[in-house]
């Protein structure tokens, strides 16, 4: 359970962060655009609808059935790039508190023992500046993204990723919820259209996101090599 709190010097001062602690379970994640390429490298890159405004997300995905990260590993990140998002996970933007920041005291990349310090003799380190300065970078990154996937919709290049998974009990499980690139839409597209996305530097996300599904199968192997249940990818 999350206790995010103003950053303060006296109640915080002790504090340390370790960013190579990945303390959350989820399953999804939300990226920027700039990071497609790099998240591509290890997961599936999809979308997903914001409950509350419907508009398209970015997201990584890191597990499928059993909830959790199939990436981590004793708390720490096994992959060759950590979505920022998972690493700041114990900051939020903050201008009551110090830096600007906020931060999760039970978020387990922050403790008093292992890390980098936020405070040294009460005064603030050049890591709290570095970190609001990341916070804000990524939040301009999830927008940018927010725009491109709307450009992507309007031109209805988006559809439903219909993912069916089967155990070696014979039970299959669909993945619902999630969204990709329509692949024969956008070769359907209109030479003037594709110029354009292209111009805008939009058409080669659109076609690392389509071809990181293949990343879907990495996942079963490492579903496989950790849990019971041995899963497949049904056609």
């Amino acid at each position: 359970m999350s206790r995010v709190r103003p950053l303060d010097r006296s109640a915080h001062g002790a504090l340390r962060f370790d960013p190579g602690i990945v303390s959350s379970p989820q399953t999804i994640v939300q990226i920027g655009l700039s990071e497609i390429a790099l998240v591509a490298a290890d997961m599936p890159v999809c979308l997903a609808k914001d409950a509350n405004t419907g508009r398209f997300n970015l997201v990584a995905l890191l597990g499928l059935i059993e909830p959790g990260n199939l990436f981590c590993v004793e708390g720490r990140m096994h992959a060759t790039y950590c979505p920022r998002a998972l690493q700041l996970t114990g900051f939020r933007l903050d201008p009551a508190g110090v830096a600007g920041l906020a931060v999760d005291e039970a978020d387990g990349a922050i403790g008093a023992v292992a890390g980098q310090p936020l405070f040294v003799d009460g005064e603030s380190t050049a890591l709290l500046a570095d970190i609001a300065v990341a916070l804000h970078r990524l939040i301009a990154d999830i927008g940018a993204a927010r725009d491109v996937i709307g450009d992507y919709a309007g031109k209805r290049l988006i559809r439903p990723l219909r993912l069916t998974l089967q155990g070696d009990d014979g039970r299959e499980h669909g993945i619902d919820g999630l969204y990709t690139i329509d692949t024969e839409a956008l070769a359907n597209l209109p030479d003037a259209d594709v110029l354009a996305l292209h111009r805008a530097d939009r058409l080669a996300p659109a076609t690392i996101m389509a071809a990181s599904l293949v990343q879907i199968e990495r996942l079963c192997q490492l579903n496989n090599a950790r849990h019971a249940r041995v899963l497949r990818i049904l056609p």
